[in-house]
């Protein structure tokens, strides 16, 4: 037994024991909170990275972009695919298809007349499963018994919204400028991609592949699309359209346009033609006169392109697709049996890796001519667009010129800090309670990188900050394009300040070339003298 003694010494021992061992055991929680919050914050700013990389990105749905910064800021997460082909083989129709709506013969004329967008019920060809539509319009009909009109309203506004796509059935091109939008496969959100719609180009008639009446043809083809397709950067998917299927011969103006895919994409680092895709427009599903023979003709189709197109070694895919259809339909109908042309498209464009534009190739000899009508062409559509959105740039301008003078002059640093402080607390905490992080919306991450920007470092550098983000936000040459129309339209006539400018500018060529005169003729004396010293 241990004596009173003994116990009363080793009291105190267990006593400090418990006291150092308390803190450790009390720090434990709030060091863990803190490297939870460290690296909450951590994944926040490189969320909040991820987003500034797509300011200004054309993410949104069914909008036609036309032009080169557009085509710049396509989204980089989707897959791109072009559609070309002579003017009627049915590109923009076909892309309307792919974006979800229906062309849908009738009686009692059976012209083709373009329905709502597909519905959950559609099928990949074109088609409706007619007994499910029977039976949505039935429970319908019962829920608004009461409300006709209502109903009547509802139906008019689903149905009015047009193709996105503009296409007819004349010899000239609908289509007059490349442009593209961000569509979903028939509709199905899970299966988004670029569609880049370009201008139909005639056939003339009897020409060599080789003359240069072919070649003059396609001029505004390529005028059209060569810097567009160099902006976009990359595509996945070359699709070329031909409607002849029944006599199964390529025009000459579409062997000189795949002759031309072949030499654009010379440099590419890739072999184009394992990105090219022949589609035998206008395959209904309804008919039944393309289906003579159709695996002999693609194989014929396949050989033609391998002999005329010495660089192409693989065989191109050439599948039929068409998307209209007749109701009610005829007894032989086949629906989704015919659907096997635009499921191997999709996983052709899933599985096709970018194809680099970056390097197209010039145009050389007599082509050069195209690249003045291309600039022409590009600069005119770049003013077009800046003669309507230049309002508000001018005011997202003027908003920004007042930020910076609130920040500068009204708003103190340390409120300034605090308000940083309290966003960016909010953040980590909707981030800390948010079951799924990726479903977190941006809009806080972006108010607290501006309210951490509003606080003043007294240097130019967050000044230059705040006007980078607006360039890369508005866009440079949209707001160069932009202010230069507001000073054609409001300024100029005003206060003719061009007149002033015509007068400075010939003195500020001779003030530069004096400067540059001068410095010639310093620089070898300066070299001179350093050599002395060195020496």
């Amino acid at each position: 037994m241990s004596s009173p003694t003994e116990k009363e010494s080793a009291a105190p021992k267990d006593a400090a024991a418990a006291e150092t061992a308390l803190p450790a055991s009390a720090t434990q929680p709030n060091a863990d909170a803190f490297e939870e919050i460290g690296s909450l914050l951590q994944e926040g700013f490189k969320e909040l990275r991820g987003s500034m990389r797509r300011v200004g990105i054309r993410t949104a749905k069914e909008t036609h972009f036309s032009t080169l910064e557009d085509f710049r800021r396509a989204d980089p997460t989707l897959k791109r695919v072009v559609a070309i082909g002579c003017t009627g083989s049915g590109k923009s129709t076909l892309l309307n298809f792919m974006a979800g709506w229906r062309l849908v013969q009738k009686p009692p004329d059976y012209e083709f007349e373009w329905q709502p967008k597909l519905s959950a019920d559609a099928r990949p060809d074109g088609s409706i499963n007619l007994e499910a539509e029977a039976e949505t319009n039935a429970e319908e009909k019962e829920e608004n018994a009461d409300g006709e009109e209502e109903g009547e309203e509802e139906e008019e506004m689903a149905a009015g919204k047009p193709p996105l796509f503009e296409s007819g059935d004349g010899s000239d091109s609908v289509t007059k400028r490349t442009s593209y939008a961000n569509i979903d496969w028939f509709g199905d959100a899970a299966k988004p991609f670029i569609a880049v719609d370009t201008p139909g180009y005639d056939d003339p008639a009897g020409a060599d592949i080789d003359s240069a009446e072919a070649r003059d043809v396609l001029g505004q083809l390529a005028a059209d699309l060569h810097n567009k397709l160099k902006a976009l950067n990359y595509v996945n998917v070359i699709l070329v359209l031909h409607n002849d299927v029944t006599s199964n011969r390529l025009n000459p103006a579409t062997y000189t346009i795949l002759k031309m895919v072949d030499e654009k994409f010379a440099k590419s680092g890739h072999s184009v033609w394992e990105h090219v895709v022949v589609g035998y427009s206008k395959c209904n599903s309804h008919e039944t006169s393309w289906r003579s023979g159709l695996k002999n003709k693609c194989k014929a189709m396949q050989k033609a392109i391998r002999d005329t197109i010495p660089n192409c070694t693989v065989d191109v895919p050439v599948l039929a697709l068409g998307g209209a259809s007749i109701e009610p339909p005829p007894p032989s109908h086949m629906s989704k049996a015919d659907a096997g042309g635009f499921d191997e498209l999709w996983q052709f464009i899933e599985a096709a890796p970018p194809l680099d534009c970056a390097h197209l190739q010039p145009f050389e000899g007599a082509d050069v001519k195209w690249q003045h009508l291309i600039a022409e062409k590009d600069e005119a559509e770049a003013r077009a667009k800046a003669s309507m959105i230049y309002m508000a740039v001018v005011m997202k301008l003027v908003g920004l010129i007042c930020l910076l003078f609130v920040r500068a002059f009204c708003l103190p640093r340390s409120l300034a800090a605090l308000i940083a402080c309290g966003m960016l607390a909010c953040v980590v905490y909707m981030v800390q309670g948010a079951e799924d992080r990726s479903k977190i919306p941006r809009t806080p991450l972006f108010a607290s990188a501006l309210a951490f920007l509003m606080i003043n470092l007294y240097t130019v550098f967050d000044e230059l900050a705040l006007l980078f983000l607006f360039i890369t936000y508005v866009g440079p040459n949209d707001l160069k394009n932009s202010l230069r129309h507001f000073n054609d339209v409001w300024v100029e006539p005003r206060f003719h300040l061009n007149q002033y400018i015509e007068k400075v500018e010939p003195v500020s060529k001779q003030l530069l070339s004096g400067v540059n005169a001068a410095l010639a003729k310093a620089m070898p004396a300066a070299a001179a003298a350093a050599k002395q010293k060195t020496s």
